[in-house]
């Protein structure tokens, strides 16, 4: 190499490295930037209130169709506590099981077949129900109809205590004997998954599949054998409720992200 090329490749390199370490320190303008520009923020820091109706599915002797409210606050865009409250409102709503049983059964008992009164008379309903719940929301977006018409959507899951207030037609007696009505509240869990539908940004259709697992005897029936009805007889029982709400959210004006 001449010496006329050393001193080039020196004058180059003297000028270039410090200008590929400047490159190489340079940080993009969008390293720090969110995911989403100007994002309206539907859930975080906001209260849900609303009501609605649900039915119960699946249950022995009566179906509930129940009214109810439900509210919520939203820690976070993806997490929120809250609770739902429903009051029976169809508290002789009879299944079909119900009616099969009642054809089968005698006015007058001969053996150990109970008799239709006495089996009625020991049957509980849902007289209330209500459950808290954390919930999860890892899936959020927006949809179109017909290309006109764009809402957003979230789904999420929840989980909590559940708690289910049973009546029944008939008091037992002082001592209760092999049939009697189990009654009063009964506490488990609450479980479920729900979809909120936004028709603007403070206003949502909210539906729910949920489960309230309890201890219950909805029979009222001896299991054990001992002839007396009590905590023993009763076994861990799903009470599948599916519910729709229309909720309000407040402040009324969702905010926007930067």
């Amino acid at each position: 190499m001449t010496h006329r090329g050393a001193a080039t490749l020196v004058l180059a390199l003297s000028v270039g490295m410090p200008m590929l370490a400047q490159a190489q320190e340079r940080k993009s303008p969008l390293a720090d930037a969110p995911a989403i520009r100007r994002r309206l923020e539907l859930r975080d820091q906001r209260f849900e209130i609303g009501a609605g109706v649900g039915s119960t599915v699946g249950q022995d002797f009566y179906h509930a169709v129940v009214g109810t409210l439900r509210a919520s606050y939203h820690l976070s865009d993806w997490l929120a506590v809250g609770g739902l409250f429903g009051f029976n409102m169809t508290p002789d709503l009879k299944t079909g099981f119900h009616d099969r049983l009642a054809a089968a059964l005698p006015d007058k008992s001969t053996d150990r077949t109970p008799t239709l009164a006495a089996a009625e008379g020991s049957m509980n309903k849902i007289g209330w129900l209500a459950g808290l719940q954390l919930e999860i929301i890892p899936i959020t977006g927006k949809y179109s109809l017909f290309d006109r018409l764009f809402m957003n959507y979230d789904f999420y899951a929840f989980g909590g205590p559940g708690f289910i207030n049973f009546k029944a037609d008939a008091e037992c007696p002082a001592t209760a004997g092999p049939s009697c009505a189990v009654t009063g509240m009964r506490v488990g869990a609450n479980l479920g998954l729900g979809m909120r539908t936004y028709i603007n940004d403070h206003i949502a259709i909210n539906a729910e599949a949920r489960n309230l697992l309890v201890r219950n005897n909805p029979a009222g029936r001896d299991i054990t054998g001992d002839r007396v009805v009590d905590g023993q007889d009763t076994t861990w029982d799903a009470n599948y409720l599916f519910t729709v709400n229309v909720t309000f959210f407040l402040p009324s004006k969702a905010e926007k992200s930067p």
